[in-house]
């Protein structure tokens, strides 16, 4: 799709302190020429939602009409999961994507992903859900002797893409499959990835990057003993599942 033509997909950017980066992220994402792209800023102190609001301006300077349509809203709540939650509220197109501030997209993923899930006339039947690859690499400005041995070895390497960041959604599945647990601080993305494999709707798995993770030392994922906690609560609801 081209500018004049964007996509119907609504892009949610959460970002709390990812100042550095952020325009970056928001970039990718203007490539791809979605509908609608919403910025949600937790808080953040060093200018995340200035940086978001330059970037809209500097695109409406650009070009009188075309995407993506900016919105940068304030996060009410806390946490990773309700700032998805609460943009999902406002979120206006049939298609959702999601873009982390540190991460950023490739170029023609949003397209892959988007043309997967329509390019079939039934696909409205069977295809719900399409995700690509991610490939881990390093932030400008981290070192890499700082990550732990399994950031580092991931770096450069394709993996299935079970983040949010590198799938394409059709909003009806968060409609009726819910959206992302906010009692989990590192494992929401996990259960609800768990919830769609245990459901009805159809995934469509891409072997194509389609998000390029930007991995830091000090990021939430990084706290292990956390996420192997709340990978046996996730493991528990799964079996429970199974069983009813």
């Amino acid at each position: 799709m081209s500018a004049s033509h964007p996509l119907p997909v609504s892009v949610i950017v959460p970002v709390r302190n990812g100042a550095a980066q952020l325009r970056r992220a928001l970039a990718s994402v203007h490539v791809a020429a979605p509908a609608e792209v919403i910025v949600i800023d937790g808080g953040s102190s060093d200018g995340s939602a200035q940086v978001a609001q330059a970037f809209a301006a500097e695109l409406g300077h650009r070009s009188a009409a075309g995407p993506p349509a900016i919105r940068v809203i304030t996060q009410r709540s806390s946490g990773l999961a309700a700032a998805r939650n609460e943009a999902l509220a406002v979120a206006c197109q049939p298609f959702v994507a999601f873009c982390d501030s540190d991460d950023r997209w490739h170029p023609e993923g949003l397209a892959a992903l988007y043309a997967a899930l329509t390019a079939d006339p039934d696909a409205n039947a069977k295809a719900h859900v399409a995700i690509g690859q991610v490939l881990p690499e390093v932030l400008d400005g981290t070192d890499p002797a700082q990550l732990r041995d399994a950031q580092r070895d991931r770096i450069g390497t394709a993996l299935p893409g079970f983040t949010p960041g590198a799938m394409l959604a059709r909003r009806a599945v968060f409609d009726r499959l819910g959206g992302f647990d906010e009692t989990l601080s590192i494992g929401a993305d996990s259960d609800w990835f768990v919830r769609l494999v245990q459901s009805e709707f159809g995934l469509v798995r891409l072997d194509k990057v389609t998000l390029y993770k930007g991995m830091r030392a000090h990021s939430l994922s990084a706290d292990v003993a956390r996420y192997r906690k709340e990978l046996l609560v996730i493991a528990a609801r799964f079996i429970a599942r199974r069983r009813r």
